[in-house]
């Protein structure tokens, strides 16, 4: 394996010159970064990271941690973060927890024993205990999408509440009064939170909601599907379905479908977050969109500030609005325009 001082032999260039290029830190002229990166690749160089961080005390990674990396959503979210890190130098490190507590305890263990820089986290409760590690290390930590209790980091979230507000006044606005919520896990605060959402929609019209017609469970697709056919097969009324994210939806509508449900026509649907496969359903689906890129770059900056003390202050509670984006699966008049 080639090492730093046959790059910089090669490239005629100093050491510490190949360290500022290979680092993306510090002044290096132009032609000095072309030769060191060419050098290092007809050499096939690869910097050891670890022993870096042993004389600058920094790894440059960061990680962040997941619970479901097949959602749109957290993909999206991850992007932003990655853009912004890697503008920064620094590479990000992707874990998916499935939403298992031991699967996130494990991935914590070793990021620590990884040494990054920083973590960012959507965790799989409520609980602060599983990430009292980092902290008790010093690992700087900014949650994203999902508050944890007594937990003192940054957060940078949707407006849950106001959002599945707004989601169920627009339903309501077309008559619909017997609305099914699918929720997914009480234990997160977005479930929590658009549970309420819901509710406040519901007692400011003065109509009195079915506890029947709410159910909760994973975030799964399958898990809602199979809460719906359980609605359906009770012969429990409803006119309308509220999926509390983009699996809830789908999950309801592949119910509905099966038992012979026309949507909108017979059942409208509505959605909390937007995917791309929202507008390629048929009908075209309604959401609540949420800035998740943003909320991606918006928590890497945030972490930026803790890992180099540009802000040690009180932890921050960074809330972006989402909106509503009408298409046909609620029954709603829209035109072809809007729905695109």
């Amino acid at each position: 394996m080639s090492s730093i001082r046959e790059v910089s032999k090669r490239a005629g260039v100093s050491i510490a010159t190949v360290s500022r290029v290979l680092s993306n830190r510090g002044y290096v002229s132009e032609a000095a970064r072309v030769a060191v990166l060419r050098a290092a690749e007809e050499l096939h160089y690869i910097p050891n990271v670890m022993a870096r961080g042993l004389k600058t005390k920094r790894s440059g990674l960061v990680a962040l941690l997941v619970p479901q990396i097949v959602s749109t959503y957290f993909v999206y979210a991850a992007r932003g973060i990655e853009d912004v890190a890697n503008k920064n130098g620094y590479h990000l490190i992707i874990c998916n927890t499935d939403d298992s507590l031991e699967k996130q305890r494990a991935y914590i263990d070793l990021l620590i024993g990884s040494s990054v820089d920083g973590v960012i986290v959507a965790s799989v409760n409520r609980s602060p205990r599983p990430l009292q590690p980092l902290l008790q290390r010093d690992i700087p930590v900014v949650l994203v999408d999902r508050f944890v209790d007594d937990f003192p980091a940054d957060i940078v979230r949707g407006d849950s509440i106001n959002g599945m507000k707004t989601l169920t006044e627009h339903l309501l606005d077309l008559g619909h009064r017997r609305i099914a919520l699918v929720n997914g896990d009480m234990e997160t605060y977005p479930a929590r939170d658009r549970l309420v959402g819901f509710q406040a929609a519901l007692r400011e019209r003065g109509i009195v909601g079915d506890d029947r017609l709410v159910t909760h469970g994973t975030w799964l697709v399958q898990d809602a599907e199979r809460r719906v056919d359980e609605l359906i097969r009770r012969k429990v009324p409803f006119s309308a379905v509220l999926g509390a994210n983009s699996f809830m939806s789908v999950g309801a509508m592949r119910a509905l479908r099966r038992h012979g449900f026309a949507v909108p026509g017979d059942i409208a649907l509505a959605g909390f977050d937007d995917v791309e496969i929202a507008s390629d359903l048929d009908p075209f689906l309604t959401v609540l969109t949420q800035p998740v890129y943003t909320m991606g770059s918006f928590a890497m900056n945030m972490l930026l500030e803790r890992m180099n003390e540009s802000y040690s202050g009180p932890p921050r509670d960074v809330v972006l609005a989402p909106w509503l984006i009408v298409r046909r699966s609620s029954g709603a008049r829209v035109s072809v325009d809007e729905e695109a």
